[in-house]
């Protein structure tokens, strides 16, 4: 998400490694995510194919601007909104006579800034609508009813003063009681937040800035810089060549930190399955069962679940084989209900 050449679609081309048609209102791609836990497991079954977990990335049209007029209040755009694990906020910080940038000026902190107001009003639009929805409450409720319905109503009245006062969702003031009255209920102040500051390769933004950004957004919220363009040049160049002077110009290669704060703000592990033949990396929300695990991979599995054998992939790779681990008593059998952690390698029996 953000501005007209802010960077988001540059973004969207490096991770897809495509350069799709522009003139699309919405173009949703599949990553692939590395995965180190892969790459070790693989290199010790020495397998013949190594298989990596995706996500879906989806580049939707730019904001217009932020202010209350703008398309980004459209009902089609919150319903798109709703629909993603989390939000990738690009703004820009690199500066170029030839790119005009929709405010006159470049200031990404402004463009932070303006995002948050527009987001709160959207957000207190949304509580408001929820207040209406209560306050038509059926008459013939008996009088506890009625009071209860009538103190919903207070606390989100709490909610919505204090969202638009510029409280953060998850600060001290708004307490537990407000937001289990919008747990089901979405806001863009419960969407998970990654900001991409857009620079050029040769300037570094100062960490005062970044802290500034934060504080804007939510003090957890993952910051990473990343010069966009110079990423997106890269997929001209092969991939050796494009570490190469990577290497010479000494600039971090933030796409993999991206990848990792990705799984973090979507609230997702990785764990693997294994064998000589080949050796895949799953993606799976955290905190779910093995059984649930294996309906990943196919349903029938989970449908004839039998057990789940579990090692992590830290305790695999300390012995010669997958045999002398097995005698060794250290993979474990799991039923239907292990919760899956990050790193383990599963194998699943079942029988259908």
């Amino acid at each position: 998400m953000g501005l007209p050449q802010s960077g988001k679609t540059s973004l969207y081309n490096s991770l897809t490694k495509s350069k799709r048609n522009e003139n699309r209102d919405l173009k949703v791609g599949s990553v692939k995510v590395p995965d180190l836990n892969l790459d070790k497991i693989s290199d010790w079954y020495k397998t013949e194919k190594k298989v990596y977990g995706e996500i879906d990335l989806t580049d939707p049209e730019s904001l217009i601007s932020f202010d209350s007029s703008s398309d980004f209040l459209e009902k089609k755009n919150l319903q798109e909104i709703q629909k993603f694990d989390g939000v990738i906020f690009v703004v820009r910080a690199f500066k170029n006579e030839s790119i005009p940038h929709p405010y006159g000026e470049v200031n990404f902190l402004n463009d932070i800034e303006q995002f948050v107001i527009e987001s709160r009003l959207i957000d207190v639009q949304i509580i408001e609508k929820r207040i209406s929805n209560l306050s038509n409450y059926d008459k013939s409720l008996n009088k506890q009813e009625k009071e209860n319905i009538d103190k919903k109503i207070n606390k989100l009245k709490e909610l919505s003063d204090l969202i638009e006062s510029g409280e953060h969702f998850f600060s001290e003031k708004i307490s537990d009681d407000h937001r289990a009255l919008v747990d089901s209920t979405f806001l863009m102040a419960k969407s998970p937040i990654m900001l991409i500051i857009n620079s050029d390769e040769n300037n570094q933004i100062d960490q005062v800035d970044i802290d500034k950004a934060k504080s804007l957004l939510n003090q957890n919220t993952k910051v990473l810089q990343i010069p966009l363009k110079f990423e997106e040049d890269l997929l001209e160049i092969k991939e050796e060549e494009a570490k190469e002077f990577r290497n010479e110009l000494q600039i971090e290669n933030n796409i993999n930190m991206f990848f990792e704060s990705i799984l973090n703000i979507s609230k997702s592990i990785c764990f693997l399955t294994a064998g000589k033949k080949e050796c895949r990396s799953w993606i799976l929300k955290k905190g779910l069962t093995a059984v649930e695990a294996a309906g990943k991979i196919h349903s029938d599995i989970a449908r004839g679940f039998v057990r789940a054998e579990v090692i992590h992939i830290d305790e695999i790779i300390k012995h010669s084989s997958e045999k002398e681990a097995k005698d060794k008593g250290i993979i474990k059998r799991e039923g239907k209900n292990y919760i899956i952690n990050s790193g383990d390698v599963i194998n699943f029996l079942f029988s259908v």
